[in-house]
């Protein structure tokens, strides 16, 4: 109800009072000859009196009730209209952020198709991965960039990302440039460098002793990642190893010593550091403590002939092996006994793995 209709009520009952009063008034005029009239008339006056009491408290009571009622309802359409100036003011701020998103994607693109033209290379997922990411940062983190940019992180385990990648490292001796490396942040809460990667058969591991040497391979496929660099990053600190192996029935397994390092090129990068096993896949490693490392063109196992060239690999052969890891890719059961990519201890010389990756992780706090 409105104040209007609520000042027309209160007006209609003092209308009525007042005729009240003036019928009162009449009556005691023309009763005032009359003791008994009288007091009749006094009697009704009374009871009049006491009806108008009575209404005027109750007109009262609704009048404050309808006035609470109003002021109650004017506060919700005061409510209403701020809710919908908010809800206006929303939707033009998500029509602005729209707009600016589509403007980013479309220089996103433009970039991305400028450098494919003028350099004629494929992206790879992780340099586009990059792009994106330093995208990002330059319209939304850039100041927290700018405080990183200086930071040089000396293992795979300092680096503060979760995501498994290519990252750059650089240890503080004896390395004079920083190295790409593969770190692996999701195996026992990361902090993995992977010093090999086997999964497809899709990279030729039967190489020289320089590409062993070197590396070779893809970081985001099939890679092995270079005797100088294992023996650089576990020459810098003391490092655990783990050794990853799946079969083709699905069954997944691994090796990890708590210690491993590898000599210089002057000692054939034989393993100087093998610590103590544990794992599910037994140890097939044991036997290559002190052990050289051996390719096709430099022989350098603890056998009258070639370890590499008789099982088709490289690896540090005694005489000659019950791991061969960098082996044949051949896909299960066969007959070429021990010249696959196999562990002894887990399916024997007779059937070659799926997958093999190793990787080491620094021990240093």
């Amino acid at each position: 109800m409105s104040r209007v209709a609520v000042l027309l009520t209160v007006t209609l009952i003092l209308n009525d009072v007042l005729h009240v009063q003036c019928t009162l008034n009449s009556s005691i005029v023309s009763a005032s000859s009359s003791g008994f009239a009288y007091e009749m008339v006094m009697a009704k006056l009374q009871l009049q009196e006491n009806q108008l009491i009575e209404n005027n408290l109750e007109t009262e009571e609704k009048i404050i009730i309808l006035s609470s009622k109003m002021d109650s309802l004017i506060k919700t359409v005061e409510n209403l209209s701020w809710i919908v100036q908010q809800a206006g003011e929303t939707v033009n701020q998500l029509g602005l952020n729209g707009k600016h998103i589509g403007k980013n994607l479309t220089v996103i693109k433009r970039d991305l198709t400028k450098v494919l033209a003028e350099q004629k290379l494929l992206v790879t997922n992780n340099q586009l991965r990059q792009y994106l990411t330093h995208q990002f940062y330059n319209a939304s983190l850039m100041p927290l960039v700018k405080e990183q940019r200086g930071v040089k992180y000396t293992s795979c385990n300092k680096i503060p990302f979760p995501d498994s990648g290519v990252y750059t490292i650089q240890p503080e001796k004896p390395f004079k440039e920083p190295i790409t490396v593969l770190c692996d942040q999701e195996y026992e809460s990361g902090g993995w460098t992977v010093i090999q990667h086997r999964f497809d058969g899709s990279t030729n591991f039967y190489r020289s002793w320089q590409e062993y040497k070197n590396g070779f391979g893809n970081l985001e496929g099939e890679f092995w990642l270079g005797l100088d660099h294992i023996y650089h990053l576990t020459v810098s600190g003391s490092h655990e190893l783990v050794v990853l192996l799946e079969d083709f029935d699905g069954n997944k397994t691994y090796a990890k010593y708590n210690q491993f390092e590898i000599g210089n090129e002057n000692q054939k990068y034989a393993i100087t550091k093998l610590g103590e096993y544990s794992g599910t896949a037994g140890d097939s490693m044991h036997n290559t403590i002190n052990m050289k490392f051996s390719t096709f063109d430099s022989d350098n196992d603890g056998w009258n002939d070639n370890c590499a060239v008789s099982y088709s690999g490289a690896w540090w052969y005694g005489a000659c092996h019950k791991s061969n890891l960098n082996g044949k890719y051949l896909r299960g059961e066969t007959k070429e006994i021990a010249m696959g990519m196999v562990w002894l201890a887990f399916r024997g010389h007779d059937y070659a793995l799926k997958t093999s990756k190793m990787m080491i992780r620094s021990t240093v706090k």
